[in-house]
């Protein structure tokens, strides 16, 4: 009986230490990877395209012409959706909310195709953040 648990003992320290007590190496241990995420941009912070916003909406000057003119500004926002051409006051909360510097000024705007994955010429109405203070502008020259 005690041999049977000498051999069982020795098995068993053999299975724990594997190639180490046979003259072998452990195996690198590959440190864990830490969690990545993707830094999006906040509402009211300047964008590209829809995919850097957190709100999932970039909107673009060129998106509301003739209500900027593209030839002399350059101007894009993360933004939101709003009501329609009188719902301004759920875009000056959005702007106070987000402490712009003068979030009265934030309007809600009409604008044509602004989601970069919708295929279609529609109007949709967006919080216009820029005369608030918030995205950024690009005076063309």
């Amino acid at each position: 009986m005690r041999n049977f648990l000498a051999v069982s003992v020795s098995l068993f320290s053999l299975t724990l230490l594997g190639p180490v007590a046979c003259g072998g190496t452990t195996p690198e241990q590959t440190p864990e990877i830490a969690e990545q995420k993707q830094g999006l941009n906040a509402t009211g912070t300047g964008c590209s395209a829809d995919s850097e916003c957190a709100s999932g909406l970039c909107w673009t000057e060129s998106d509301s012409y003739p209500l900027y003119n593209p030839y002399w500004i350059r101007a894009d926002s993360c933004t939101e959706e709003c009501g329609g051409e009188t719902d301004h006051a759920s875009c000056q909360a959005l702007a106070a909310d987000l402490n712009a510097p003068y979030p009265n000024s934030a309007r809600c705007i009409p604008a044509r195709g602004v989601y970069d994955n919708y295929p279609y010429d529609d109007i949709f109405y967006v919080c216009d953040l820029i005369p608030a203070g918030l995205g950024q502008v690009h005076w063309v020259e």
